[in-house]
């Protein structure tokens, strides 16, 4: 760790001390971070010396007050205080002896001063330290944000092209649902429709069971009735046969003849009615035979009757 070292201020300022006192303190110096040849801003009324070696004649000199003045002040009394050793050893000597004790109590007092100042500069240290860490992490919070910023904007480059196809894609949303809301109104009307027509064929349906029903329950009259018709007719034919057996045997030909001239009879001028009715090209109101028709029908009828008692009258005389 790194170590700051303050300069020091006007109140808290060394006094230059002997080569062997300065060795003896552990100070090879000021110990101030100075460069050579730079100026010392110190106070002149502040100046202490340490405790000389045993000859006394090797002084360190002064150091330099603050402002121009005093340092102005302070090479004046340095250079008469020399002067006046040069001149009168004797009682430089003599004061310095006076002085001894004095210098004891203000190098005491200097070391407690260096460890005020030294507890400071720790004080400093650790508060530096602090910001340091504070700026530190500053810095890395920036850096951060930096790369935050600098992939946001590739990203931005980068989903150009993307952004693009997206609008190409809602575009094509937006063109799907109108034909997906066409279709759907488009399925909606069809089962509209099939659903009428289902609903009118089901209608129809049950119209025709119904009618189905009654022509069911018509033919089963129908059905019941030819039944009966049958059952009358046999009965009638078991008669016939019954009273033709009662008979003689004559009698019993004439009667079976007559009943086939009657049944040819009645089929062919049924025939010959139905065909002059429709050969007849004027008809009556409502599409019913004229009146002529009717006539020639009737005068057809009359002349195939006399055709066939003809036809008897031959057959009876032949031996």
């Amino acid at each position: 760790m790194s170590r700051v070292v303050r300069p020091p201020s006007e109140a808290e300022v060394p006094t230059w001390e002997t080569e062997d006192d300065d060795m003896a303190e552990g100070d090879l110096g000021y110990g101030l971070g100075r460069r050579p040849s730079s100026i010392y801003e110190v106070q002149v009324s502040h100046l202490s010396t340490s405790r000389k070696r045993s000859d006394g004649k090797n002084f360190s000199p002064p150091p330099f007050p603050g402002t121009r003045e005093e340092r102005s002040g302070a090479i004046f009394q340095y250079s008469r205080h020399k002067s006046s050793q040069d001149t009168h050893p004797e009682e430089s000597s003599t004061s310095h002896h006076r002085r001894q004790s004095s210098t004891d109590s203000n190098s005491e007092l200097s070391n407690v001063e260096l460890k005020q100042r030294l507890h400071d500069t720790l004080e400093e240290v650790e508060i530096l330290k602090t910001e340091l860490e504070a700026s530190q992490r500053q810095l890395e919070g920036k850096e951060e944000a930096l790369k935050i910023l600098q992939s946001m904007a590739i990203f931005g480059k980068a989903t150009s092209h993307t952004q693009v196809m997206l609008q190409k894609t809602m575009e094509q949303k937006r063109s799907l649902e109108k034909e997906i809301n066409a279709l759907q109104w488009e399925i909606e009307f069809d089962q509209n429709r099939f659903k009428n027509i289902e609903e009118s064929w089901t209608q129809k349906y049950d119209r025709l069971n119904c009618e189905n029903a009654v022509l069911k329950e018509t033919l089963n009259v129908k059905t019941e009735e030819i039944k009966m018709l049958k059952s009358e007719n046999a009965l009638l034919n078991r008669q016939y046969l019954e009273a033709l057996a009662m008979l003689e045997i004559k009698q019993q030909m004439a009667a079976q003849e007559h009943k086939c001239r009657d049944k040819c009879g009645f089929t062919e001028v049924s025939g010959l009615e139905l065909a002059v009715l429709g050969a007849c090209l004027c008809h009556g109101p409502g599409g019913s035979p004229c009146a002529c028709a009717k006539m020639a029908a009737s005068a057809r009828k009359m002349l195939l009757k006399l055709k066939q008692e003809d036809y008897h009258h031959k057959e009876v005389r032949r031996p």
